[in-house]
């Protein structure tokens, strides 16, 4: 499964604070169970009142807070980054502004659920609560229908970058632009840049190959293409917060 690391959650019965600033290299989703909450991304501003998702995103300044006449509001999110985050938005997954939770569902509880399961330090937690995330994404598009927007420009980088040599220059030249316009349109749809969303997407397949085989260390790092295998074992720390050996271990 794509990579995609869950950084913190929370659930705030009676929110009252303000968040008011630009994510950088993180995404989040907010859910409101009940309440009147003031969002705006940029000069784009919205009341909501009731059961309502909104998310948060590289890109937009982005401000909520309690709205006029309102003591406090039921308030949930999940943070998150990873290569998968990318993809969601090339498909046209991601919402860019804030939806109104579909009914016929209790979303609170499939939340905490989500949130529950992004704890959780296993593999199988994290893949759990990514399949609960998307499948959320998945009916709040459905229910925007057409009005989703993909970005196949996106969609053609990611899988380029897929490969096993990816040359940048190559990939800003068969779009048509400077690899410095590339960078910045990546950074901005993504939250990340092009560079290190290469790196999080070659840490992704050796968490996958550690868990999955009983590939000694070395081996892994030779078939990502790494030249050292100390450097490999720096990188995924770097990623990961641990050596690959612990990694495996911990698994």
């Amino acid at each position: 499964m794509d990579d995609l690391t869950f950084l913190v959650s929370s659930h705030t019965p009676a929110a009252t604070h303000r968040v008011a600033k630009h994510l950088i290299g993180y995404a989040t989703i907010q859910f409101m169970e009940h309440g009147r909450v003031h969002v705006a991304y940029d000069d784009r501003k919205y009341d909501l009142e009731g059961q309502w998702f909104w998310p948060a995103y590289p890109g937009p300044y982005t401000v909520f807070h309690r709205a006029a006449g309102c003591e406090s509001w039921s308030h949930r999110h999940l943070a998150f980054q990873g290569p998968l985050f990318g993809k969601w938005v090339a498909a046209g997954l991601w919402p860019a502004e804030p939806q109104e939770a579909p009914p016929g569902k209790d979303w609170a509880q499939y939340f905490d659920e989500m949130r529950r399961l992004a704890d959780i330090p296993t593999q199988w937690g994290r893949m759990r609560a990514i399949n609960l995330l998307e499948g959320l994404l998945l009916e709040l598009a459905e229910v925007r229908q057409g009005e989703s927007r993909n970005e196949p420009w996106l969609q053609k980088v990611l899988n380029r970058l897929d490969a096993e040599e990816a040359d940048y220059e190559s990939i800003a030249e068969e779009h048509g632009v400077a690899l410095s316009t590339l960078r910045r349109r990546f950074q901005s749809a993504t939250g990340t840049p092009i560079h290190e969303h290469r790196l999080l997407s070659r840490i992704a397949k050796a968490r996958a190959m550690l868990v999955e085989t009983d590939l000694p260390i070395k081996a892994v790092s030779d078939s990502l293409g790494y030249q050292n295998v100390h450097y490999f074992n720096r990188q995924f720390k770097r990623f990961v917060g641990v050596p690959p050996g612990c990694f495996r271990r911990s698994r």
